[in-house]
């Protein structure tokens, strides 16, 4: 698999964690007051999830069409031009696939975040690793939005997805951070 597939596999084991977590302290002494809403992250986690498993494959198909746009006759001016047309739009979408990676792997640190706030402290590691692995997500897919836009011609689209994807790495690292900052608070006590 290529790195966006790998991002988004990330991302999914992020989810899958923060799920966990959630489930984990539906149904415990002590933890009445956020049984709802830990049911309702273990769900919406299992949906993101789910997301996640997809965009590994629509990675992959991405980089398979500008594969094909690359080997593309170019013997005429006019199939030189359908060529270079065919590659720009692949790059193009070879990196919005990935940014919608790292935008749903945000979500995915963001419930991990959650369960790390009020989940059971029995699986708060848990929900920890699922930041660092979603945050993981996010930066990997956003690396590979930069590798690909550096190949596009169209530099407002290009300026536009480098701040979007900079805008989501950024949140995602203070969402881990936060994470991270209630699991340790919730080990240390």
């Amino acid at each position: 698999p290529g790195g966006g597939s790998v991002a988004a596999l990330a991302g999914s084991l992020g989810a899958a964690l923060a799920s966990m977590a959630a489930n984990l302290t539906v149904g415990k002494k002590g933890y009445e007051a956020s049984w709802a809403e830990m049911s309702g992250l273990a769900v919406e986690a299992q949906g993101i999830k789910a997301e996640l498993l997809a965009a590994i494959d629509a990675d992959t198909e991405a980089f398979n069409a500008l594969m094909e746009a690359m080997r593309l006759p170019k013997g005429s001016p006019e199939e030189k031009a359908a060529r270079e047309a065919a590659i720009e739009e692949g790059y193009k979408k070879a990196s919005l696939v990935p940014l919608e990676t790292a935008r749903i792997c945000l979500e995915a640190v963001k419930l991990s975040r959650a369960v790390a706030a009020k989940g059971n402290a029995s699986s708060i590691s848990d929900a920890g690793v699922g930041a660092l692995m979603a945050r993981a997500g996010v930066e990997g897919a956003a690396l590979n939005v930069l590798i690909n836009l550096s190949s596009v011609k169209d530099r407002g689209f290009a300026l536009e997805l480098k701040a979007k994807a900079a805008a989501l790495l950024s949140e995602a690292e203070g969402e881990k951070e936060a994470a991270l900052a209630a699991v340790h608070r919730s080990i240390d006590a």
